[in-house]
């Protein structure tokens, strides 16, 4: 099923002539896969935008992203990464790993490192630290693996959720269990003891938490 973005397409043809992706490839990609309905919906073009423009001020080594589809969002962030940077990146679906792989082989992208399983199973057991994490799995797993994933990031890392406006637009019945999922995430996000946050109205909606230490804060 495809979700329109929350952004007025009046919106998007404007900012299409401003925003683009550091490579024609990747616009291709989008473009060429977002009418499809035989694979889980991909971040919208905004969002990808986005999530480039954030890795390229970042220049994160580390990201952790949970969901890996079919690749698009993976190319989008791994494509800027710095010399030496890394993305691990985990999905659940055998016919979606098959075809990211081949997507990042056709690009010839190198710095990606793919588990398959369950996000939830599997957080809780990775080592280490990261400096962003974007979070696009199964939308059950937000609540139950946040805590785990404040737990990887670093002091001043950043984690980003997408689709999180989900509570806030109109989709079919079939979508209310999500939508309490979401809105439970993000009012689990809000009151984090280590996160500052906010909802941008961006794609199906993105959030965005800083991990800080807040009974330090000086503001």
């Amino acid at each position: 099923m495809t979700i329109s973005s929350i952004t007025l397409e009046s919106l998007n043809r404007y900012t299409n002539r401003f925003n683009q992706l550091s490579d024609l490839w990747l616009e291709d990609l989008i473009n060429q896969n977002a009418e499809r309905d035989d694979i889980v919906p991909f971040i919208q073009k905004d969002t990808a935008y986005f999530l480039q423009f954030i890795v390229k001020i970042m220049q994160p080594k580390r990201v952790l992203e949970l969901g890996t589809g079919i690749g698009i969002s993976t190319l989008v962030i791994a494509s800027v990464l710095p010399v030496g940077g890394q993305i691990t990146t985990i999905e659940r679906e055998e016919r979606f790993i098959k075809e990211a792989k081949e997507n990042f082989q056709k690009f010839k992208v190198e710095n990606i490192d793919l588990i398959q399983g369950d996000a939830a199973q599997i957080v809780p057991d990775l080592e280490g630290s990261y400096d962003l994490i974007f979070q696009d799995s199964g939308k059950q797993t937000y609540p139950q693996t946040l805590e785990p994933l404040v737990q990887l990031l670093q002091p001043g890392g950043l984690l980003l959720a997408d689709d999180t406006l989900f509570p806030a637009m109109d989709l079919p019945d079939r979508n209310h269990t999500t939508q309490l999922v979401i809105d439970e995430f993000n009012k689990a996000v809000k009151n984090h003891c280590s996160l500052e946050s906010c909802i941008l109205p961006i794609g199906h909606g993105v959030t965005a938490a800083i991990k800080v230490d807040k009974e330090n804060l000086t503001y």
